[in-house]
């Protein structure tokens, strides 16, 4: 009498996992329904509001040290270019849904996307705009 290695109910849990993993992905990737306005602050005070629609284009380029580029473009804002060493905020990607947020912290530049989209932070476990 041989045994099976894998069995009905572990394939079952499988195929769970996997449909409840793909759920998230494309609930993770829908566009947002609502207004989405990028914040950016510049040492400390707000230096610009610009409301993320689709049919925004635009760079931005604030009077900093080191400098940066900011693009805005098809719902997303980013950090194009910076001339700091690392640059880190450059690899931080596309921002798209309402508490994202990316900074350069050389340039005193940081980006913040509010909306009125709530959103469930998974480390704190609370709901944030």
């Amino acid at each position: 009498m041989q045994r099976r290695f894998v069995k009905k109910a572990d394939i079952a849990l499988i195929a769970v996992v996997l449909c409840v993993g793909a759920a998230l992905l494309i609930w993770r990737f829908l566009p947002s329904n609502g207004k989405t306005e990028a914040v950016i602050y510049a040492g400390g005070e707000v230096y610009r509001r610009v409301t993320l629609d689709k049919s925004a284009d635009m760079t931005i380029t604030p009077d900093t040290d080191p400098k940066v580029v900011i693009k805005i473009k098809d719902g997303a804002v980013w950090f194009e270019s910076a001339e700091c060493r690392d640059k880190l905020c450059v690899k931080s990607g596309k921002l798209t849904r309402p508490g994202d947020t990316a900074a350069c912290l050389p340039a005193g530049i940081v980006i913040r996307l509010e909306g009125s989209e709530k959103r469930h932070d998974a480390l704190t476990g609370r709901i944030c705009s």
